[in-house]
């Protein structure tokens, strides 16, 4: 489990970094001369790079995440809510993936391709299809993936009470909004990184009293 709790804190660091330099790009909304202007910076351009770099590295250490914790759970898991979390890990990963790619294509385009500006029509359309996924798509997923998540560690023990409930009402949350604004990219990562920083204490505490954690 301790696998499980490392994973986690590294995919909450990484994601929240990357969701930080992903969405430092200029909006849509704004003039078409501060949109060129920031993306002729190349060290603007290398930031968005490096953001996405940073979301496929904690791609990763999510799928070791849910690797570990489903190896934990092992044949007591319910087969049910085992399918969907790992069916809803795999679509989250392929998600930000997606999102991350889209958000970092223009950066990507002109930096690397040595491509020109996408028009304001384009561009738009870029920024809707990256934010239709990570703001709308990916958070639901997300919820679904936190609620059975909960379900599946308290079950099998790998996961105290408390946690599996703050777990059902953040899922709950994540769920029933309309709509999330860019910061709550980052709430994920940290809910996976409080659950990776719980899961290490707990592992801690078992070895400090030579106990086998349950």
């Amino acid at each position: 489990m301790e696998a499980a709790a490392l994973a986690g804190l590294a995919f909450a660091a990484l994601g929240v970094v990357a969701s930080l330099l992903l969405t430092a790009q200029p909006a849509p909304s704004e003039t078409p001369e501060v949109i060129s202007s920031w993306y002729a910076d190349s060290g603007n351009r290398w930031s968005v790079i490096i953001g996405l770099a940073l979301a496929t590295i904690a791609a990763i250490a999510f799928l070791w995440f849910i690797a570990v914790i489903r190896r934990r759970a092992g044949e007591r898991e319910d087969q049910f809510f085992a399918t969907v979390f790992l069916g809803t890990g795999i679509l989250i990963t392929a998600i930000l993936l997606a999102g991350a790619a889209a958000m970092a294509s223009v950066a990507v385009g002109v930096e690397l391709l040595d491509g020109s500006m996408p028009g304001p029509g384009a561009f738009t359309v870029i920024n809707g299809f990256a934010n239709g996924l990570l703001l709308i798509v990916l958070p639901r997923v997300q919820a679904v993936f936190v609620i059975t998540t909960s379900t599946v560690g308290y079950r099998t023990g790998a996961f105290p009470r408390w946690l599996a409930l703050i777990g059902y009402a953040f899922g709950l949350g994540m769920f029933v909004l309309p709509l999330l604004i860019g910061p709550a990219l980052t709430i994920f990562p940290l809910w996976v990184g409080v659950m990776g920083a719980v899961l290490l204490v707990r592992r801690k505490r078992a070895d400090a009293i030579g106990v086998p954690e349950n």
